[in-house]
């Protein structure tokens, strides 16, 4: 996946190296192991720092009402995490329907993006 604007500042990025096995060591069923490396550009890099969540219980008051907000920061911080997998699914054009799909940073803005379905 070329892309001339990478430096640009919409979310990017480009493969690096995509590999492919048929797993079936496991019971009577046969899955595709689709191995993604992907590097981010500056724009989806952000997108991922900003959705890390970096905050521990104790940054939050002691109390319900802290109590109240360190779980409405966790499901903000979620739902920022779920949003950038979603985008980077959808630019490899996954369908996640389709199996399970593991996203991991390998090295400041490098990714291995791993796609497990069975298969017949």
């Amino acid at each position: 996946m070329t892309n001339t604007n990478f430096e640009g500042n919409e979310f990017t990025l480009q493969v690096i190296a995509k590999g492919a096995f048929v797993d079936n060591s496991v019971g009577d069923g046969s899955f595709l192991v689709e191995v993604t490396t992907i590097r981010l550009n500056p724009a989806a890099m952000n997108a991922w720092i900003l959705s890390d969540m970096m905050d521990v219980r104790e940054c939050f008051e002691d109390g319900p009402a802290g109590d109240a907000q360190w779980e409405a920061h966790k499901v903000e911080y979620a739902e920022r995490r779920r949003a950038w997998t979603a985008q980077v699914v959808e630019t490899l054009g996954i369908d996640p329907n389709a199996g399970s799909v593991s996203i991991t940073q390998a090295q400041t803005e490098v990714f291995t993006v791993v796609f497990i379905r069975e298969i017949a």
